[in-house]
């Protein structure tokens, strides 16, 4: 605890409430062992893409990851300089940065949960041999650039799964080197350990700001995404537009008998028309 610049005293939660994020990690797991994950499955017109359990993980992450940015930006680290004073300000700032631990903590072991009860979920994201040039192919074609389409979509663009892997890594060191920077706040550690883990987290923050700028762009902003990101929302994405437009996915729910795209009702020939109207 310190003083304020008016006498009052200023209140960090990574001091006091240390022990709430080893609880949220256990509350996590806990959550984790009871979610029972939905497969795919038809309603209509509309294919399951996310279940619940994959929408909490991704916003919980979201929410927190955004919160955990700005924060960070506002107190300042590496050459940026700080935007609060160090007094209330940089404690709301601080406890902020808490608070998004917090959400990101719940969201990222959650995640972890589901994924150790549930390993296919970790193939479907997982990048394969020949990503990288399917990735080039798709989104040279749908600028414009090229014809030619490449391999067929599967649930997961090669992009995405491409990106599957620094986003997991960096999203492990900054959790890992988070947890470092708050059990200083409890135990004395060694200045060389928390140099390293301030410098993993400041540059690991870089990296994800840029990565997650792409994955905004690409997953929210162009049209095209525009399914897809209603389906991390409502979980549902047209039948129709997985045939079009990630047709190795829509062949794996034939071959599973999960759904199938209607077939259009044929036109009536003028045969059957004049005897009709006979």
């Amino acid at each position: 605890m310190q003083q304020g610049h008016a006498g009052g005293s200023l209140v960090f939660w990574f001091d006091h409430y240390w022990w709430l994020v080893w609880m949220v990690l256990f509350g996590a797991l806990l959550a984790s062992a009871y979610t029972h994950r939905k497969d795919p499955y038809c309603k209509g017109g509309d294919v399951l893409r996310h279940d619940m359990a994959a929408r909490i993980s991704h916003w919980f992450n979201a929410a927190g990851i955004l919160v955990l940015i700005y924060s960070g930006f506002m107190l300042g680290f590496l050459w940026f300089p700080r935007q609060v004073a160090f007094t209330e300000g940089a404690q709301a700032m601080f406890n902020l940065h808490f608070v998004g631990a917090i959400l990101f903590l719940f969201g990222a072991i959650y995640w972890v949960g589901n994924t150790f009860l549930a390993p296919k979920r970790l193939e479907e994201h997982a990048p394969y041999r020949g990503s990288l040039k399917d990735a080039i192919i798709h989104y040279a074609h749908l600028t414009g650039l090229t014809k030619k389409k490449g391999a067929p979509t599967g649930k997961y663009e090669a992009s995405e799964r491409l990106a599957f892997v620094p986003l997991t890594l960096l999203a492990l060191f900054m959790g890992v080197t988070g947890l470092i920077k708050m059990m200083a706040h409890v135990w004395h550690l060694p200045t060389g350990l928390m140099t390293f883990a301030t410098a993993t987290h400041d540059w690991s923050t870089i990296v994800l700001v840029v990565l997650l700028l792409f994955h905004v762009v690409l997953a929210a902003v162009v049209p095209w995404a525009w399914p897809l990101l209603k389906s991390m929302i409502t979980g549902w994405v047209p039948v129709a537009f997985v045939k079009a437009h990630h047709p190795g996915w829509y062949e794996e729910l034939l071959k599973e008998g999960v759904c199938q795209l209607p077939e259009p009702k044929a036109r009536p020939t003028q045969e059957s028309e004049g005897t009709r109207n006979a």
